[in-house]
């Protein structure tokens, strides 16, 4: 039988269940979420707009969106307050309105100046909106997901070869000679190189535990790099850079050098270590467990006699 005193305590049992069951769900959408955010914005986005506006501008797009069953001359894209008054007064002041004969005539010889091989819509007195509205009915936004997928295919085809890298060196040189560029795209690619070269990658495997807010506590840490000249002579020590992981999200974080006799290296791998971080510490290596209760670990120490 549960007595009145138990009830608090199972309905506690019961939340903590509950929020261990929903917290890892809730990280993963946030992850994913903040990552599709990222491709979106800045990979997916920028490539479907290119997209659409090659089949809205030119006379081989507007082939396109004929066969896509798009009129980009229809009606219903004419915007009136962009066309010539003398052509606008024919269908504002005919009791027909824009289906009077000499408007449509009028609105034909106006549109046929600007129907040449590159097309503005402006010139053409189109609503540009309602156009892109249709376009992306007809091509959808997915559609720049699979472009920016095969064109990171094709980048890493060309890459391989010698012309490829003589054409990335080539695009390197010219960054860096661009003021303000060059002052943040060689570091941007050498983190990018760090984290996705292969030759780059085998300091990062290390796991190791540093001492870290203050002693006595110790913080996972992956070893990045050595330490810096200018920092070992003022320290007087060997000193290493660590770069410890925030939890949940162990793409933050901070970048310290700790001294070398005070790094403790773990013989766990990068994911296990990440597992730990953003579980908080609920998920351990098994071979690291420790069988150890927390009222055991919480037991005040007796004093010897």
């Amino acid at each position: 039988m549960t007595t009145d005193s138990e009830k608090p305590r199972r309905l506690t049992d019961f939340f903590l269940r509950g929020i261990v069951i929903l917290l890892p769900v809730v990280l993963t959408v946030i992850v994913f979420g903040a990552l599709f955010q990222l491709v979106s914005n800045y990979v997916t986005g920028p490539i479907n707009a290119v997209i659409y506006w090659s089949l809205e501008s030119n006379a081989l797009g507007w082939k396109t969106l004929e066969l896509l069953g798009v009129d980009p001359l229809a009606e219903k894209y004419m915007d009136p307050e962009l066309l010539p008054p003398a052509v606008r007064v024919l269908g504002t002041s005919s009791p027909e309105g824009f289906a009077d004969p000499r408007f449509v005539e009028a609105l034909r010889a106006h549109r046929e100046e600007s129907l040449g091989l590159m097309r503005d819509a402006d010139d053409l007195a189109l609503r540009a909106d309602r156009l892109r509205d249709d376009v992306k009915k007809r091509v959808h936004p997915l559609v720049g997901l699979v472009v920016s997928l095969l064109l990171v295919l094709w980048l890493g085809w060309l890459v391989g070869g010698f012309m490829g890298r003589r054409f990335v060196q080539h695009v390197d040189r010219a960054l860096m000679m661009v003021p303000g560029v060059r002052a943040v795209y060689p570091h941007s690619k050498q983190l990018v190189d760090f984290f996705f070269q292969k030759k780059k990658r085998i300091e990062f495997d290390t796991v190791v535990a540093v001492p870290y807010p203050t002693e006595g506590l110790w913080a996972i840490a992956f070893v990045t790099n050595g330490s810096m000249r200018s920092i070992d002579r003022g320290s007087g020590k060997e000193l290493v850079c660590v770069f410890l992981p925030s939890s949940p999200m162990p793409m933050t974080g901070y970048t310290i050098f700790v001294d070398v006799e005070r790094v403790i290296p773990l013989p766990i791998t990068v994911d296990e270590a990440v597992r730990v971080v953003m579980t908080g510490g609920v998920l351990l290596p098994p071979q690291e467990q420790v069988e150890r209760t927390l009222a055991s670990a919480l037991e005040p120490r007796k004093e010897p006699v």
